[in-house]
């Protein structure tokens, strides 16, 4: 499964339509108040990305030009991460020269090469980090921590005219690296490249690189997993529910909770720690028709009244009522549970997650 590749933004008919909506607007302002035009920027919405699976960051709200248009102060929403989003660490499991399978909270993972990971060894720990259309790779050595291997996947984007330097996301932000003598390799490379880069800021090596990530548990201890994917049931077959996402077919055991999935419907998978959230959508709705929610078992009443749960939206308190009395009865507080809801957020289902 290779990494994503960012498409260009395409204005579409429905952007022309909202161009000339605000131009229009913009004159209609001008005869009517008689003032100078506002700045397009102040009203103008960013334009979306014609790829839907691209990442996307959610935008502060715009200021409204008119003092009387502007809505109740509410809390700010949490800021949601790029989508897809994966920060996942895992042991070797098994390798040999140009292939690699790692265990991890959540299921196994595997990278192969054509090119590189010829000297990968058990004692050396794995953490691929995805953030929208970048890939991170990092082999560190367990023992000291050190920085073994870095392998960067994006579309290169220059820093200057000279094409002397290129910017690539990495887990700690946007770097810059000089390019050296992989120059023309860069330059040919059509869409997405993998590059080698060392702690100094130099490209090491210019590589092809896949990797292929299977969901099949729940973390069982919290760790500092972190998981945002979305995408289409493509096939259900066993107990595995198979999704088409940007980063290619991704595998989803029923042992995360989800379950009653049907091809066609859209899917997203959330983890957080050792907690995990699905939401699965009907057509082109916005809230989900069913949320699963898998985590430990937690009251927050001495009387057992109430639990917590984690949510995409952070922690939220639910009832144990009479649907859930009878399925936590026999279970102990810290057991695992997914909690199903529907459309409108009632549980209408508890079970114990083996």
């Amino acid at each position: 499964m290779t990494g994503p590749l960012k498409r260009p933004v395409r204005f579409t008919s429905r952007h022309r339509i909202i161009l000339i909506t605000v131009f229009l607007s913009r004159a209609l302002y001008s005869v009517a108040w008689g003032e100078p035009l506002p700045p397009v920027d102040a009203v103008m919405p960013p334009v979306e990305s014609a790829a839907p699976e691209q990442a996307i960051q959610e935008q502060p709200a715009l200021e409204q030009v008119v003092p009387e248009q502007v809505a109740p102060e509410q809390a700010a929403p949490e800021t949601m991460p790029a989508s897809p989003s994966i920060r996942v660490s895992g042991t070797v499991w098994r390798s040999k020269p140009g292939i690699v399978f790692l265990q991890t909270p959540i299921g196994t993972l595997s990278l192969s090469s054509k090119t590189c990971l010829r000297d990968i060894k058990g004692s050396h720990a794995i953490t691929l980090s995805v953030n929208g259309p970048s890939t991170a790779v990092d082999i560190r050595d367990r023992g000291t921590g050190s920085l073994v291997h870095r392998y960067l996947t994006s579309i290169p984007h220059y820093a200057s005219a000279e094409k002397r330097d290129v910017r690539f996301w990495t887990p700690e932000g946007d770097k810059t690296f000089s390019v050296g003598s992989f120059a023309s390799k860069i330059a040919a490379a059509k869409q997405a490249v993998t590059v080698e880069v060392d702690e100094a800021g130099t490209i090491k090596g210019v590589h092809d690189l896949q990797f292929d990530l299977q969901v099949n548990q729940a973390p069982k201890n919290s760790s500092h997993t972190h998981v945002r994917l979305s995408g289409t049931v493509s096939k259900l077959k066993s107990a595995y529910v198979f999704l088409k996402t940007p980063l290619g077919m991704v595998t989803v055991s029923s042992k995360t909770g989800v379950r009653n999935a049907k091809v066609g419907q859209d899917m997203t998978v959330w983890v957080h720690e050792d907690s995990v959230a699905i939401d699965l959508f009907q057509a082109d709705a916005t809230v989900p028709l069913h949320r699963f929610l898998t985590g430990r078992l937690v009251y927050t009443t001495p009387e057992q009244t109430a639990m917590i749960l984690w949510t995409p939206e952070g922690d939220k308190t639910f009832p144990t009522d009479h649907r859930g009395k009878g399925a936590l009865s026999s279970l102990k507080e810290g057991s695992r549970i997914t909690v199903e809801l529907d459309r409108q957020g009632t549980i209408v289902d508890i079970r114990h997650l083996n």
